[in-house]
């Protein structure tokens, strides 16, 4: 039978002071990108998404490793950033989520020891599957490392697994930078084991491709401006009014063209009757 777990919710205020300097109001680009975590040369950053979510942590005392809490599920919403200042987070800006599976397909065991894949999905559904980070951020100047009891560290994972088309199928990496918050509770807090604590977090997740995946990227983003601007709700219902009065034009001319033909199927019944009279030299009415 299983235990039955409990919620804890726990909430620190950010400060501006955890925030990267130059973040306070603006998404990041390359440039705040440490050299640890940097992708290859011959990549390029092609978006950046500002997340808010929840990572749920599972207290497992006999399980053996580094911890005794387990991140058991992720999920956040993404939000646009292009041409944009902060907050990114507000009602209608979301384009897209990341969760993590809540079992590693690798280890069906369970409470594995991670939970792999994340997956990020898009608005026009594509998605981007990640594997382990290839590396975490260094010490950050006046300040404690990333992942030291406060926040979750910076890092940069491979791409492993894509849909065939859309938008992030071309990601090859992604970074996850100026992570706020979210971090794994203390290992001697877990003393009752299934216990759940949500750990609420932010970050701005950065996605590379390669030149090939840069080509295709600028012409699906052609196409989707393309479709987003034909596809508002007053060119929708423009488009129907068209459409509307296409068919009723159209249904007015097939009604003309029946009276036309009914009108000459008359007048040749009415010609024929006349022939028909002449022939047998009968009178025809006037």
């Amino acid at each position: 039978m299983k235990l039955l777990s409990t919620i804890a919710i726990l909430s620190i205020p950010f400060t501006l002071a955890d925030l990267l300097p130059g973040l306070t109001d603006r998404a990041p680009d390359s440039s705040f990108v440490k050299e640890r975590i940097a992708p290859p040369d011959n990549t390029t950053l092609y978006e950046v998404y500002f997340a808010r979510g929840n990572r749920i942590y599972q207290c497992n005392p006999e399980k053996e490793g580094f911890q005794h809490w387990y991140n058991v599920q992720t999920h956040a919403f993404l939000y646009g950033t292009e041409g944009q200042t902060a907050p990114f987070d507000r009602e209608g800006n979301e384009v897209g989520q990341l969760s993590a599976a809540p079992l590693n397909p690798n280890q069906q065991m369970s409470n594995p020891m991670d939970t792999m894949p994340v997956i990020y999905n898009y608005r026009d559904g594509s998605w981007a599957g990640t594997s382990r980070p290839l590396a975490t951020t260094t010490k950050e100047e006046g300040r404690d490392e990333r992942g030291d009891g406060v926040h979750l560290d910076d890092h940069i994972v491979p791409v492993t697994k894509a849909s065939t088309d859309g938008y992030l199928s071309h990601a090859k990496y992604i970074i996850r930078l100026n992570s706020l918050e979210g971090v794994v509770p203390a290992a001697e807090t877990c003393t009752t084991k299934g216990l759940l604590i949500n750990k609420p977090f932010t970050a701005y997740f950065m996605f590379y491709t390669d030149v090939e995946g840069m080509q295709q990227v600028l012409a699906e983003n052609i196409e989707w401006k393309e479709m987003v601007e034909n596809y508002t709700p007053e060119k929708l219902a423009l488009v129907n009014t068209e459409r509307n009065k296409e068919a009723e034009v159209a249904a007015a001319a097939e009604k003309k063209k029946a009276e036309v033909v009914a009108e000459a199927d008359a007048i040749v019944t009415e010609a024929d009757a006349v022939v028909e009279a002449v022939e047998k030299n009968i009178p025809v009415r006037d």
